[in-house]
């Protein structure tokens, strides 16, 4: 028997052309056998093409990718879990190396920096802005050192994710599980990854980006 642990990767999507390469990436990537979870908010027709790609399709039936991730996690059989955006600006390569740095023992949870690797026209300065303020407030708080709290790419050991695993998700993306993880005790880490603009479709992004950042804040300060 191998000793590699194994690994389920879950992508939340509403309607992402992109995923459906992401999905072939990800297996030349990580290996044919590890696991792939699509939790899917998207038309019938959409859910039929990604049950045809060979991936564990799952319904989501409420709202926000926070409950998204949550539920793909539940589902997963993986020693480390994955979860990277579908809408293909993450650097894939950045799995692979956060899920050495969790291998190894570097942190329980390893997060993407995108602020290490932004291309052209990827983030604007505003949401770069915001982004560095959010994650400051979190490492004041929870002393990680980490640089993108907002990522859209982590991984997390499975022993670490059970001891948040009935926490009720609140509208913070990433950011929800870094503050439950951190309010366990467990280390938070980071892998640099490149950022790269949207392709195809508009982001699903809050539109308020203000108001939705300072909920992360209080999040953040009063959870």
């Amino acid at each position: 028997m191998s000793d590699v642990p194994k690994i389920s990767v879950i992508i939340p999507t509403i309607e992402e052309e992109s995923v459906f390469s992401m999905i072939k990436k990800v297996r030349r990537l990580l290996g044919g056998e590890t696991e792939i979870i699509i939790v899917d908010k998207s038309s019938k027709a959409y859910f039929m093409r990604l049950k045809k790609a060979g991936v564990r399709a799952i319904r989501q039936k409420d709202k926000g990718v926070e409950n998204a991730i949550m539920l793909g996690l539940k589902k997963a059989s993986g020693e480390l879990l994955v979860s990277i955006d579908a809408d293909g600006t993450h650097e894939l390569e950045g799995m692979a190396r956060g899920i050495n740095a969790v291998r190894s023992g570097k942190a329980d949870m390893v997060l993407g920096n995108r602020l290490a690797g932004l291309s052209e026209g990827s983030m604007s300065p505003y949401l770069r802005f915001g982004n560095i303020v959010l994650t400051s407030l979190f490492d004041i708080v929870y002393r990680s050192g980490v640089h993108d709290v907002l990522t859209g790419l982590f991984v997390m050991r499975r022993d670490a994710f059970l001891k948040i695993r009935d926490v009720k998700p609140y509208r913070a993306g990433i950011a929800f599980f870094a503050i439950e993880l951190a309010k366990q005790g467990c280390t938070i880490g980071e892998v640099d990854i490149k950022y790269y603009p949207r392709k195809e479709g508009r982001s699903k992004l809050a539109k308020s980006k203000l108001m939705y950042g300072i909920g992360v804040a209080s999040h953040i300060l009063f959870k």
